[in-house]
C-alpha cells in the first residue's frame, strides 16, 4: 500500500485545486523556504487525523483555510485527500485504491470537521483503525516534523521519552486495563461488605429463631403426644357413654309400672286424709272453747327463748374453738422461738470460731511482717559493708548511661546530616530537573492553553451530566428504601395476624376432626371417585368470631353433614360407604332440600341478636342446607334473658347454652378443642396472608437488590465525578502555571540556578560537620567499651550469695503476707455474715413473741364473751322453766282432749306425708323419665359422635383402655407443659429452614465475590506483567535497531540507556553514542549535529521495530553537516524498496539520491507544484 495522490483544496496556502501525484521508492520534496512545502505535510497529518501527537501549525482548524488577504474572497472550507494504491490488498480493503478524505468548513455558528472514506462519512476512529492496521499510528513516527528530531534531543525529559516506548509498546492499554479492573475491585469489595452485613443480620435472626424453634418443636411433641392420650380419652369416653346408654334402657323400662302403682296410692291416701281431715275440725273445736290458744302463745315464747339458748350455746362453742386454735397457734409460735434460738445459738458459734481464726490469722500475720522487718535490717548491714563498691559501680553505670547519651546523639545527629545531604541531593536534581521542564514548556502558550481549556470543558461537561444522574440516582435509592421500610412493616403485620390465624385454625384442626364416613367422602370427592360434593356444612360458611360458640354449638353433629348437588350424588355417596363398611354420613342433596321460609322479628324478646341462620355467611346456592342446619333457632346474648323466653323458641345462647321448646335446657363448659368450626373464612384468610407474606419477600429481596444496584451505580458515579473534578482542578493550575511561565521564566531560572549553587555550599558544609561527628562517634565508642569493662569487674566483685538467699526470704515473706491478708478479707466477711443473720434471727424471734401477746389478748376478749354468753344462758333457762310451769297447769286441763288431738294431728301428718312423698315420687318419676329419654338422645348422639370420631382418629376400640383419671391427668400434665412453652411461634420452624437456606445462598454469593475478587488482583497483577513484558519486548527491540542504525549512519556504537532498569516506568530513558573515534558521550553533552543524527537514528529504529507503508520527513536534515546528510540520504534509499519515503529537503545530497523530485514555489501568494523530475 502507498499515497498514490494528494489533492489539496483551500487548504492552507494552496489556493486552489492542487493535485500532486506520488510513487513508491525514494521522492524528495524541495523549493524555496515559505514556498509552503512543508504544507504538504500538514495537509497528511490533517486527512489522517495523525495531528493528536504532534500539532500542526495553526492555533485552530478554521486556520487551515486558505487565507487570500480580502474576507470577502476568502472561501469557508478546506479539504484534502488522500488517493492510495492497494493493489498489494495490504490494507483490509477489497479494491486496488481507496480515498481517505477530511474536510474543514467555516459556519456563522461554528466550525466543522468530517471524515471520509471513499466518499462515505465516516469517525476519525474508524480511519486510525484501518491505519492501524497496517502499521499507521499518531506515535509511530510515520511523520516526522521539523521540531521532532530537536524534540528528541532538547525539549524532551528523560521521563518523555521513556513514553515514547511506552506509547508504542502499548502500555495505556493495560494501565486502562488495571484501571478498570481497580474499578471493578473497588465495586467487588463494596458487595462483599454489604453481603455480609446481610449475613450478620441474617445470622442475629436465625439465632433469635433458634430458641424459638427449638421452643416450637418441643411444643409439636407435646401436642402430638397429648393428640394420641386425646384418643385414649376419646375411647374411654365411648367405652362410659355405652355403658350409661345400657343403664338409661333399663331405667325408663321400669318407669310405667312405677308410676302406675304409685298413682293408686295417691288416691288412697287422699281420701284418707279427707276423713281424717274432719275428725279434727271437730275436736279442735272443742278444744279452742277450753284455752288451747293461751297454751299455744306460751309454747311460742318458750320455744323464742330454746332458740337464744342455742345461739349462745353456738356462739360459746365457736369461741372455744377459736381458742383452741390460738393454743395451737401459740404452741407452734413458741417452738418458733425455740428454733430460732438455737439457729442464733449455732451462728454466735460460728461468729466466735471465726472471729478466734481473725485473732490467730492476725498473729500469724504480725509475725511475718516482724521477719520481713528483719530480713530487711540484714540487707541493710550487707549494703553498708559493700556501700563503697556500691557507690563507685553506681557511679560507672551513670558514666555509662552519660555516654551511651552522648553517643545516641551523635547518631541520631549523624542521622540527620545524612537525611539532609540527601535532601539537597534530590533537591538539586529536582531544581535541575524543573529548570529543563521550564524551558521546554515555554515554547507555545496559548496552544497548551486551548489544549487545556478543551479538556477542561470535555470534564465538566461530563461531571455535571454525572452530578444530575447521581441526584436522580439517590432520589431513586431513598425511594427504594422507603418502600422496603413499608414492605417491612406489612411483612411485620401479616406475620402477627398469620401467627394468630394460624393458632386457631390448628387449635380447630388439632381438637375436633371428621368422622371417618366424613373424612372418606371428601377424599374419595378430592380423588375424583366421588362427583357433585360440595363440602361440610362447616367447609361452606363463616361466621363473625363473637357467633361463632353459638351458631357452632347450635349446629352441633349437623356441622358434619354433608352438602350435595342431588340426590342421586347423595345416593352414590351412601353406596360407597356402604360397600366399604366406612361408616354412616348425613346427605343435604341440595335440590330435595327445604327452601328457607320467611322468619318474623320476634316481639320484646329480652337480649334477642337475631336468628342463627341470617348470622350464617355462606354462598346464597346453599341457604336450603342453613335452614336445615338452624330452623328458627335464636340467638340471645345470655342464659339469663333466655330463660325468660323459655318454651317459646328454640334458643341458643353466646356462651354456647341450648334451650328447646320442651323447656329442656343443655348447657355447661364449652369445648373448642372438640367442636368443629366455621373456619373457611380463617382458612381462606391463611392463604390470602401466606400468599401475601411471599409476595412481600419476593419484592422485598427485588427491592434490595434494586437498592444494591443503585448503589454501585452511585458509587461508580462518584468516584468518576471526583477523578473529573480532580482533573478540572489540574487543568486550572496548568492553565495558570502556563500564562505565566513565560513573564517568570527568567526570574525562575536565576532563582533557581542560585538555590543549585547555595545548595551545593551547604552539603560541603553538612559534610565537614559529617566527618566531625563521625570521629566523635568512633571516640564515644572506646570510652563506652572501657567502662563497660569496669562495671563488669565491678558486679563481679558484689556478688554475695548471703544478698540473694536474704532477697529470695524476703520476697517469700511478702508473698505470706499477701496470702494472710486474703485470707483475712475472707474471714471478716464472713464474720458480717454471721453478725447479719444473728440479727435477722433475732427479729424473728421478737415478731414471734409479739405475735404470742397478741394471741393471749385475743384468748382474753374470748373468755370475757363466753362468760357473757353462759350468763345469758342461764337467764334464758330460768325464763323457760317458769313458761314451763305455766304451761304445764294449763296443758294438765286441756292434756286429755289435746292428746287424742295430737293422736290424729300426727296420723293425718303422717298420711299427708306420704301422701307429698307419693305425688313428689310421681313428679320425681316424670322427671327422671324426661331426663333419661333426654339423656339418652343426648347419649345416642354422643355414642354415634364418638364412634364416628373414633373411626376418624383410626382408632381401634379396645377395652384395654388406661382409667379416664390417668389419661386426664396426663392430658393436664401435657396441657400445662404446652402452657408453660407459650405463646409459641410454629412458624419458626419454617422460618428458620428459610432464613438458614438464605444464609447458605448468601454466603456462597460471598465466596462467589471474593473468587472475583481473587480473579481481579490476579488480573491486575497479570496487567503489570504484560505491561512490563510489552514494554521491555519493545525497548530492546528499538535498543537492537538504534544500535545497528547508529553504526550504519555514524559508524559508531549507541545504547538506549534505562534509568531504572529494575523498574522501568519508575524513571527514564537517555540515549548514550560514541561516533567514531570518540569517547562514549550523553545526549545532553552532544552538538547539534550529533543530536540531530542520534535522534534520528532513534527514529528510524522505531520505525524499523513498527514498519509501515509510507514514511514522510519535514528537512530532518537541516542541522546535519554534508557528510552525514549522505549517510541519511542512503539509509532512506536502501529502506525504499520496502516503503514509500517522501522527505521535504533542500540539501543535494539528499536530492540527488532520491528516486524523484517534486519541485514546490510560490506563484500570486499560493502555492504551486512545478512538476515531477524523475532520477
Amino acid at each position: 500500500m502507498k499515497i498514490k495522490e494528494i489533492e489539496f483544496t483551500n487548504f492552507k496556502s494552496f489556493g486552489k485545486k492542487v493535485r500532486i501525484p506520488f510513487y513508491g521508492g525514494f521522492t524528495a520534496i524541495s523549493g524555496p523556504n515559505g514556498s509552503g512545502k512543508s504544507n504538504i505535510i500538514d495537509g497528511v497529518l490533517f486527512a489522517l487525523g495523525l495531528s493528536g501527537s504532534r500539532t500542526m501549525r495553526a492555533e485552530k482548524l478554521t486556520d487551515l483555510i486558505y487565507n487570500p488577504g480580502d474576507p470577502k474572497l476568502k472561501p469557508d472550507f478546506a479539504e484534502v485527500i488522500i488517493t492510495f494504491d492497494n493493489t498489494d490488498r495490504q490494507a483490509p480493503v477489497d479494491s486496488d485504491s481507496f480515498t481517505i478524505a477530511r474536510k474543514v468548513r467555516q459556519t456563522k455558528s461554528g466550525s466543522y470537521s468530517y471524515y471520509y472514506f471513499n466518499g462515505r462519512q465516516v469517525s476519525q476512529t474508524d480511519i486510525h483503525e484501518l491505519l492501524a492496521k497496517v502499521g499507521v499510528t499518531p506515535e509511530g513516527y510515520n511523520v516526522v516534523m521539523q521540531g521532532d528530531v530537536a524534540q528528541i534531543t532538547a525539549r524532551m525529559s528523560s521521563t518523555e521519552r521513556r513514553r515514547i516506548i511506552d506509547d508504542i509498546a502499548g502500555v495505556s492499554e493495560f494501565d486502562e486495563k488495571k484501571e478498570k479492573a481497580l474499578g471493578e475491585l473497588d465495586i467487588v469489595k463494596d458487595r462483599i461488605e454489604k453481603v455480609d452485613i446481610i449475613i450478620e443480620e441474617v445470622k442475629d435472626r436465625l439465632e433469635r429463631l433458634s430458641g424459638e424453634r427449638e421452643t416450637a418443636l418441643k411444643y409439636q411433641a407435646l401436642r402430638d403426644e397429648k393428640k394420641k392420650f386425646e384418643g385414649y380419652l376419646l375411647l374411654s369416653k365411648l367405652r362410659d357413654a355405652r355403658l350409661e346408654l345400657q343403664n338409661i334402657d333399663r331405667e325408663i323400662s321400669d318407669f310405667s309400672a312405677k308410676k302406675e302403682k304409685n298413682d293408686e296410692r295417691i288416691r288412697a291416701l287422699e281420701e284418707d286424709i279427707g276423713k281424717r281431715t274432719d275428725a279434727l275440725d271437730r275436736l279442735s273445736a272443742d278444744i279452742r272453747l277450753k284455752g288451747e290458744d293461751e297454751q299455744i302463745r306460751i309454747r311460742r315464747e318458750i320455744e323464742t327463748v330454746k332458740g337464744d339458748i342455742s345461739r349462745a350455746e353456738e356462739k360459746i362453742r365457736l369461741l372455744e374453738s377459736e381458742e383452741s386454735t390460738y393454743d395451737s397457734r401459740r404452741r407452734e409460735l413458741f417452738l418458733r422461738i425455740d428454733s430460732l434460738k438455737k439457729e442464733s445459738e449455732e451462728a454466735d458459734g460460728k461468729l466466735k470460731e471465726e472471729k478466734e481464726r481473725e485473732d490467730v490469722l492476725l498473729k500469724e500475720k504480725s509475725d511475718r511482717l516482724s521477719d520481713r522487718r528483719s530480713v530487711e535490717i540484714r540487707i541493710a548491714r550487707i549494703n553498708e559493708k559493700y556501700a563503697e563498691k556500691a557507690a563507685v559501680l553506681a557511679q560507672m553505670r551513670k558514666d555509662a548511661d552519660a555516654v551511651k547519651e552522648e553517643k545516641s546523639a551523635l547518631v541520631l545527629e549523624e542521622d540527620r546530616i545524612y537525611d539532609s545531604l540527601r535532601r539537597k541531593s534530590d533537591e538539586i536534581r529536582e531544581i535541575e530537573s524543573e529548570i529543563r521542564d521550564a524551558r521546554e514548556k515555554a515554547a507555545n502558550s496559548q496552544s497548551d492553553i486551548n489544549a487545556v481549556l478543551y479538556e477542561k470543558e470535555k470534564f465538566r461537561s461530563e461531571a455535571d451530566s454525572l452530578k444530575k444522574d447521581i441526584a436522580d440516582l439517590e432520589s431513586a435509592h431513598q425511594k427504594k428504601l422507603n418502600e422496603r421500610k413499608a414492605l417491612d412493616e406489612r411483612r411485620d403485620r401479616a406475620e402477627a395476624e398469620y401467627t394468630r390465624l394460624e393458632a386457631r385454625v390448628r387449635a380447630n384442626d388439632e381438637g375436633a376432626s371428621y368422622s371417618h364416613a366424613v373424612e372418606d367422602i371428601l377424599k374419595a370427592s378430592q380423588s375424583g371417585e366421588l362427583a357433585g360434593i360440595c363440602g361440610t356444612v362447616a367447609d361452606l360458611g363463616s361466621v363473625d368470631n363473637a357467633y361463632a360458640t353459638a351458631l357452632e354449638t347450635a349446629a352441633g353433629g349437623k356441622m358434619q353433614a354433608i352438602v350435595v348437588e342431588t340426590d342421586s350424588d347423595a345416593a352414590q355417596a351412601i353406596n360407597y360407604l356402604r360397600h366399604r363398611n366406612k361408616g354412616r354420613a348425613t346427605f343435604l342433596p341440595m335440590t330435595k332440600m327445604e327452601r328457607r321460609r320467611q322468619l318474623r322479628e320476634p316481639d320484646d324478646l329480652p337480649g334477642y341478636i337475631g336468628y342463627a341462620v341470617d348470622l350464617i355467611s355462606c354462598d346464597p346456592s346453599y341457604d336450603a342446607a342453613f335452614w336445615y342446619v338452624f330452623r328458627d333457632t335464636v340467638v340471645i346474648d345470655t342464659l339469663e334473658n333466655a330463660r325468660l323466653s323459655i318454651g317459646h323458641y328454640r334458643m341458643v345462647t353466646l356462651e354456647g347454652d341450648i334451650l328447646e321448646k320442651s323447656g329442656a335446657m343443655v348447657g355447661g363448659s364449652v369445648s373448642s378443642k372438640s367442636r368443629i368450626s366455621f373456619a373457611a373464612s380463617e382458612r381462606e384468610r391463611l392463604e390470602t396472608l401466606k400468599e401475601e407474606i411471599r409476595d412481600i419477600y419476593r419484592n422485598r429481596e427485588l427491592l434490595i437488590r434494586a437498592a444494591d444496584d443503585i448503589s454501585d451505580k452511585i458509587s461508580i458515579a462518584e468516584k468518576r465525578v471526583s477523578t473529573l473534578e480532580n482533573e478540572i482542578s489540574r487543568r486550572d493550575v496548568v492553565i495558570g502555571e502556563i500564562k505565566g511561565r513565560e513573564g517568570r521564566l527568567a526570574d525562575v531560572l536565576a532563582e533557581k540556578n542560585g538555590r543549585i549553587d547555595g545548595l551545593k555550599g551547604e552539603s560541603e558544609q553538612l559534610r565537614v560537620r559529617m566527618n566531625e561527628v563521625t570521629g566523635k562517634k568512633t571516640d564515644a565508642e572506646k570510652r563506652l567499651a572501657d567502662i563497660s569493662d569496669g562495671i563488669a569487674k565491678a558486679e563481679a566483685e558484689l556478688n554475695d550469695p548471703e544478698t540473694e538467699e536474704l532477697s529470695a526470704k524476703a520476697s517469700y515473706l511478702d508473698n505470706e503476707i499477701k496470702r494472710l491478708e486474703s485470707r483475712l478479707s475472707d474471714v471478716k466477711s464472713d464474720i458480717n455474715s454471721y453478725e447479719m443473720q444473728i440479727g435477722n434471727l433475732t427479729e424473728k424471734s421478737e415478731d414471734a413473741r409479739n405475735q404470742i401477746r397478741e394471741i393471749d389478748d385475743k384468748k382474753k376478749t374470748g373468755r370475757e364473751r363466753i362468760s357473757a354468753f353462759r350468763l345469758e344462758i342461764e337467764e334464758n333457762r330460768k325464763k323457760v322453766a317458769a313458761d314451763e310451769e305455766r304451761e304445764k297447769a294449763l296443758s294438765d286441763e286441756l292434756k286429755e282432749l289435746q292428746d287424742k288431738r295430737a293422736v290424729l294431728e300426727k296420723e293425718k301428718n303422717d298420711v299427708v306425708l306420704n301422701l307429698e312423698r307419693a305425688k313428689n315420687a310421681r313428679a320425681e318419676l316424670d322427671r327422671r323419665e324426661e331426663a333419661c329419654r333426654l339423656a339418652r338422645r343426648s347419649l345416642d348422639d354422643q355414642v354415634t359422635s364418638l364412634s364416628e370420631e373414633v373411626r376418624a382418629r383410626g382408632l381401634e376400640e379396645s377395652d384395654d383402655v388406661p382409667a379416664y383419671q390417668s389419661v386426664s391427668m396426663t392430658i393436664e400434665a401435657l396441657e400445662k407443659q404446652m402452657t408453660a412453652l407459650e405463646p409459641v411461634n410454629m412458624r419458626a420452624i419454617s422460618d428458620y429452614e428459610e432464613e438458614e437456606k438464605r444464609c447458605s445462598e448468601l454466603t456462597e454469593r460471598r465466596n462467589t465475590l471474593f473468587n472475583e475478587r481473587e480473579e481481579l488482583l490476579s488480573r491486575i497483577a497479570e496487567y503489570e506483567k504484560m505491561k512490563r513484558d510489552a514494554f521491555m519486548e519493545s525497548y530492546e527491540a528499538i535498543n537492537k535497531n538504534f544500535g545497528e542504525v547508529f553504526m550504519e549512519l555514524a559508524d559508531g556504537k549507541g545504547e538506549l540507556i534505562l534509568e531504572n532498569p529494575d523498574d522501568p516506568f519508575a524513571g527514564g530513558m537517555t540515549l548514550h553514542a560514541q561516533p567514531k573515534g570518540k569517547k562514549i558521550i550523553r545526549l545532553e553533552s552532544m552538538s547539534g549535529g550529533e543530536k540531530s543524527l542520534t535522534a534520528l537514528a532513534f527514529i528510524i529504529a522505531i520505525q524499523v521495530y513498527r514498519p509501515a507503508p509510507f514514511y514522510v520527513f519535514d528537512e530532518v536534515d537541516q542541522n546535519l553537516d554534508g557528510r552525514n546528510v549522505e549517510r541519511v540520504a542512503e539509509r532512506i534509499r536502501k529502506s525504499a524498496p520496502n516503503a514509500q519515503f517522501m522527505v521535504i529537503s533542500l540539501r543535494s545530497p539528499m536530492l540527488e539520491r532520491s528516486d524523484r523530485i517534486i519541485g514546490v514555489t510560490q506563484q500570486d501568494g499560493k502555492t504551486a507544484v512545478t512538476g515531477v523530475k524523475t532520477r
